[in-house]
C-alpha cells in the first residue's frame, strides 16, 4: 500500500476507537434505558462517562497526525462536542431516571 493513502493514526483512533464503539454503547444504554433496569442503566451511563473521558484526549493526541491539518482539528472539535453532548444527555436521562 502506498504510504501516502494509509489510515492516519487520527482515522484509526477516531473511528475504530471513538465513533463505533460510542454509538454501540449508546444504543445499549439506551435500549437498557427504555427496557432494562435502573442498575444496568446507570453502569452503562458511568461507562458512557468514563468512555467520553478517555476517548476526548486519545484523539487531542492524535489529531496532529492527521494527513491535512483541518482533518485534526475537526476531529477534536467533533469529539468535544459529542462529548458534551454524552455528558449533557446522561446528566438529563438520569435526571429522569431518578424521578421515575
Amino acid at each position: 500500500m502506498n504510504p501516502k493513502h494509509a489510515p492516519s493514526r487520527l482515522s484509526r483512533v477516531f473511528w475504530l476507537y471513538g465513533v463505533i464503539p460510542s454509538n454501540l454503547l449508546w444504543a445499549v444504554a439506551l435500549w437498557s434505558y427504555l427496557h432494562g433496569s435502573r442498575a444496568v442503566t446507570a453502569t452503562l451511563f458511568a461507562l458512557l462517562l468514563l468512555f467520553t473521558a478517555w476517548i476526548i484526549p486519545t484523539v487531542w493526541r492524535a489529531a496532529p497526525t492527521a494527513q491535512q491539518p483541518g482533518l485534526g482539528m475537526a476531529a477534536r472539535g467533533l469529539t468535544v462536542a459529542w462529548g458534551l453532548n454524552t455528558v449533557l444527555v446522561v446528566f438529563f436521562l438520569t435526571l429522569q431516571l431518578l424521578n421515575q
